[in-house]
């Protein structure tokens, strides 16, 4: 019978059991992997460890938890990290990358990969025997989904290990990366906080945006799609003397503007749950001369107290629509803050359950005499696939 993953596992108040998914004893599993490398085809223990570069590892080739130190375990579960996204895509490992390189974006020290090394050599592990080998093939596991059952089982026998020494401050590491292994294989909504990079076709600086956990009520943390697909389109337009952003999120398409034009007043704005993170990423780039600030869409009125009414020369939304009330709200913000010769830029997906909303959206735009002056169907994708988006670029008509 298959021994199935159990999240009560991770809630048992009993140290002293098992963990339900160590089918095998101590010598069992070492057996198992002796006979693994005996396996290997015996021409090939004879030629240089180079011909071992190509041969891909398995999850029982990771250190026994047992007997490997705990920094040998760190250093395994610090590989073991997703790489950093760039435009809602991950960064594979080059093969050819050097091992200080992954050490570097992934925090390990020479003194971990020398013990990490150590370990694989005194076990005899054919395919994990140099520092190129252990930080090309260990990340390696992440992108086979045929091992999630074994990897899951991995990180669960750490947590095991080690919980009832929460204290030590490696152990304290390793139970958070454990976790953190565990949260990443379960979905986009189950992901932990990240720190994600956007690069942008005109931009000489990358980006980075912290998003913290996802989570159903504060869907202004994460980062979509049409702000991605915005700030490629503002990159270039004219600059402007004050320029407002609003529902900001996590910036991206406000920190875009300031990166790219210079002598702005620039104002990015968002619900008081939002800000925090939002001035966090004004920060993580270098961004001293933006705001940060709080607009709440349905009372204004203590931005204009404290920032004054003067009107805005730009103003940057992207994906404001996700209930019955925002149209309102949203053609109200535009109509009070857009200076007479200012243009609002907007970028919307085209969401089917949303389409009653847009229709509102544009019928409030008209009846405040907020002109269309340009309009193109975009396509973008984000961390739930492809999407279709609609551009507009909005002016004040004056009578």
């Amino acid at each position: 019978m298959v021994d199935l993953f159990d999240p009560l596992d991770f809630i048992s108040t009993d140290h002293n059991r098992r963990p339900s998914h160590d089918i095998l004893d101590d010598a069992q599993q070492i057996q198992e992997h002796l006979n693994h490398e005996a396996n290997t085809d015996a021409t090939s223990l004879k030629e240089s460890d180079n011909d071992y570069d190509d041969i891909p590892i398995q999850p029982m080739d990771l250190p026994y938890i047992q007997y490997a130190s705990s920094t040998v375990i760190l250093t395994v579960l610090k590989l073991l990290q997703p790489e950093i996204q760039v435009n809602f895509k991950s960064t594979h490992l080059n093969p050819s990358d050097s091992w200080e390189k992954v050490c570097k974006e992934k925090d390990i020290t020479e003194n971990m990969m020398q013990e990490t090394l150590n370990y694989f050599l005194q076990w005899g592990n054919q395919h994990l025997q140099s520092y190129s080998q252990i930080c090309s093939k260990i990340p390696s596991l992440l992108y086979s989904r045929s091992f999630d059952f074994e990897m899951l089982n991995y990180f669960t026998s750490i947590i095991s290990k080690y919980d009832s020494h929460p204290d030590d401050e490696i152990v304290s590491q390793i139970l958070q990366h454990a976790s953190l292994r565990i949260s990443e294989r379960c979905g986009r909504t189950a992901q932990p906080s990240m720190t994600r990079v956007f690069l942008i076709d005109g931009l000489d600086t990358e980006i980075k945006l912290h998003e913290p956990a996802l989570t159903s009520d504060n869907l202004g943390l994460k980062t979509w799609g049409s702000s991605l697909v915005l700030s490629k389109k503002i990159i270039n337009i004219p600059t402007a003397k004050r320029v407002l952003e609003l529902g900001s999120g996590t910036g991206l398409v406000g920190i875009t503007y300031a990166l790219s034009h210079k002598n702005s007043t620039i104002f990015l704005t968002d619900l008081p749950e939002i800000v925090p993170n939002l001035q966090k990423n004004i920060e993580l780039n270098k961004l001293n001369d933006v705001h940060g600030k709080v607009l709440d869409w349905t009372d204004p009125s203590s931005f204009t107290q404290e920032f004054g009414t003067e009107p805005f020369d730009v103003i940057l939304i992207a994906d404001p629509i996700y209930s019955p009330q925002h149209p309102t709200w949203v053609v109200n913000m535009i109509d009070k803050f857009l200076s007479e010769c200012g243009k609002a830029y907007l970028e919307i997906p085209i969401r089917p359950k949303y389409e009653a909303e847009r229709l509102l959206l544009w019928r409030l735009l008209e009846e405040r005499n907020l002109a269309v002056v340009k309009e193109i169907h975009d396509e973008g994708k984000d961390d739930w696939g492809n999407v279709e988006y609609l551009y507009k670029e909005i002016i004040r008509v004056t009578k």
